[in-house]
């Protein structure tokens, strides 16, 4: 089957405008991730950095609420003959909420964990915060036995889930709107 010129053409932009998209430094992407051990608690220090599309900020400037959602797992890894398992120690899961208000434009950062809200004057400024995590505590220290091999990875993405209906559909089509930093996997040094 032959297909006719002017709509190869059409599927040749698409798949070379998509698959450009895909393949460029993801719009999520952490700049630094490193555990800490602090007060016999393992915590977590992140940076990450968000470039969000236009379709997203337009969204954000129209009043529309945006969900990133932040999972951090610790597991710990070992072979059994030959075959390697996992076993999850922790799983930590929480939305952050990112809007817009007011005529003067402020930009709120609602988190669902902790049920704080901050306001800022610029949506950078709340981005920067939305992209810090300080001293976020995983688990007690005790809990990490020595001569096992622990891990923490996390990821942060952008819950088109949780999008009004119309926005929805056309984030599901749209890869624009396809924001995951993808998993960030990390050895933990535990102290002895």
């Amino acid at each position: 089957m032959k297909i006719p010129p002017p709509i190869s053409c059409v599927l040749f932009l698409f798949f070379f405008s998509y698959s450009s998209f895909a393949f460029s430094k993801s719009p999520i992407h952490f700049s630094s991730v490193k555990e800490v051990f602090q007060n016999q608690q393992l915590a977590l220090n992140a940076t990450v950095d968000f470039t969000l599309s236009e379709a997203v900020l337009s969204a954000i400037e129209h009043d529309i609420p945006i969900l990133f959602k932040t999972e951090i797992v610790l597991f710990e890894k070992s072979d059994l003959f030959g075959f390697p398992i996992e076993k999850t120690q922790k799983k930590i899961e929480y939305y952050t909420e990112l809007y817009a208000y007011g005529v003067n434009r402020y930009y709120v950062l609602y988190n669902h964990r902790n049920h704080k809200r901050q306001t800022f004057q610029t949506l950078e400024s709340a981005l920067q915060t939305l992209g810090t995590l300080q001293t976020l505590p995983i688990v007690n220290q005790s809990v990490l036995s020595s001569g096992k091999h622990y891990f923490l990875k996390i990821r942060i993405s952008l819950d088109r889930w949780k999008l009004p209906p119309p926005l929805f559909i056309n984030a599901l089509l749209n890869p624009f709107w396809q924001l995951n930093s993808g998993w960030q996997e990390m050895k933990i040094q535990r102290p002895n």
